[in-house]
């Protein structure tokens, strides 16, 4: 049990550090994002089952729902709105063909990358406003993060979620 208290303490700072940090750096593209969003007529679903599909590569409406935790007649529909704005394609599975696979069109991969680079541009002009001997503190550590992280799996992001949130302190501790 007492194992548990040292990840219980860096899961609660991780988790409120990173939400402070993550606040302070996107306030500033919320208004950017929502303006991309509405011209291109996207919902937070269909940008997370762009970023699924883009992730994977192609994938089945199944993985999607269960992704996005919609039903399979909702994830259906929100594919077929992303088809019709030319986002993604449905094409024929390769070893049975009665199976549809959803992939990304060139313009769904070009609204992925823009959104990319606005969200990082957003966080780079953020984070120029700090002093240099700060940034490149900050620089190196996050070149030695991203070179230590493992590439997350869907197993793991569904696995270790209700953990973390489970280990938050307890108020009898």
């Amino acid at each position: 049990m007492n194992d548990l208290i040292p990840i219980t303490d860096t899961a609660a700072q991780l988790n409120e550090l990173l939400g402070t940090f993550m606040t302070e750096v996107f306030r500033c593209d919320t208004a950017d994002m929502l303006r991309l969003l509405k011209r291109e007529d996207l919902s937070m679903p269909r940008i997370a089952a762009l970023n699924v599909v883009e992730r994977q590569g192609a994938a089945s409406i199944s993985e999607i729902c269960a992704y996005l935790d919609l039903s399979l007649g909702n994830t259906s529909i929100l594919i077929d709105k992303l088809v019709c704005r030319g986002f993604v394609t449905r094409v024929e599975h390769v070893s049975d063909r009665r199976h549809k696979l959803v992939r990304l069109t060139e313009k769904g991969q070009a609204l992925i990358q823009e959104l990319r680079t606005a969200r990082v541009n957003s966080v780079v002009q953020r984070m120029l406003l700090l002093p240099p001997e700060l940034l490149d503190r900050v620089v190196d550590v996050l070149r030695d993060v991203t070179a230590q992280l493992p590439p997350p799996s869907s197993v793991e992001r569904s696995a270790r979620a209700p953990m973390i949130q489970s280990q938050a302190p307890r108020a009898d501790t």
